[in-house]
């Protein structure tokens, strides 16, 4: 079982913040409740090093829906799968990736901490990296949001100009909202950066929107979680993302294979918690 620590994060996973997504958007007003101390320390634990070291915290979910449905993930069994995930990789491939805490954009969304999240964000050192994997919760739904080449200055070079693509495993109505907080929330990170050619990134590197594996049910979060693994699996991620087929980069059989591994990992985990 985690340990607690004085600090906590409360998910409502009734709210349109952290639930799982629906067929819909949901309309439910937003009441999600997250409660972090004003230390930098107290952050979410992000795996890869690159934040200070800070105290352990928890996410405690709290959700009156029916707890067997394995296909809605909570953050806690997100953060844990993913932290799992990220240990599987060969450790000469890892400088290439990073990821963000699932809470961050969330939190700057809703304009909680939003400086000490651009601060966190700037400790990742994404410019350093070719793939950054941002997982979004918002309105009740999951999408992954991938930062590619964000270090490079070129813009005419297709396999490494910068590029930002969202991968929606439902096309959401509010994707123009979304677009217009995602545009935000990179302007604010090139500012913070202080990059010398934020107004030619902005102008130059839009928001593209690959064809993926649609959901059927509510399991938006292991889409996210998915595709997250895919990308860390693909061997040709130098190649031009909008020339490779959705069922190659994206393997049907891979996908329910995925699922499988998903739900053993939460029974497991929820074996545990029980004990």
């Amino acid at each position: 079982m985690a340990r607690r620590s004085r600090s906590q994060v409360l998910v409502d996973l009734d709210s349109d913040e952290g639930d799982e997504c629906k067929n819909k958007p949901s309309r439910a007003s937003r009441r999600a409740t997250m409660n972090t101390s004003g230390s930098s320390q107290n952050v979410l634990p992000s795996f890869d090093g690159n934040l200070p070291p800070k105290r352990s915290s928890k996410r405690i979910a709290i959700s009156k829906r029916d707890k067997t449905n394995q296909d809605k993930l909570d953050t806690e069994i997100f953060e844990l799968y993913m932290e799992d995930l990220w240990k599987r990789i060969d450790e000469d491939k890892k400088s290439a990736y990073a990821y963000f805490d699932s809470l961050w954009f969330n939190m700057y969304n809703r304009g909680d901490k939003k400086s000490n999240v651009l601060k966190w964000i700037k400790a990742k050192k994404i410019f350093a990296r070719q793939y950054v994997f941002v997982p979004i919760v918002c309105w009740g739904h999951w999408n992954l949001l991938v930062l590619c080449n964000f270090g490079e200055t070129s813009y005419s070079d297709t396999k490494k100009k910068p590029r930002m693509l969202l991968l929606d495993s439902l096309k959401t109505t509010n994707r123009t909202e979304l677009q217009s907080t995602i545009r935000s929330f990179i302007a604010d990170i090139l500012k913070t950066e202080e990059r010398e050619d934020n107004e030619l990134f902005i102008k130059k590197v839009h928001l593209e929107f690959p064809e993926v594996p649609q959901q059927t049910g509510e399991e938006c979060g292991i889409y996210v979680l998915f595709f997250i693994y895919c990308f860390l699996q693909n061997e040709k991620l130098g190649e031009d993302f909008s020339q490779l087929s959705k069922d190659v980069m994206f393997n049907p059989e891979e996908l329910e294979k995925f699922h499988k591994d998903i739900r053993s990992f939460q029974a497991s985990r929820n074996a545990k918690m029980a004990e």
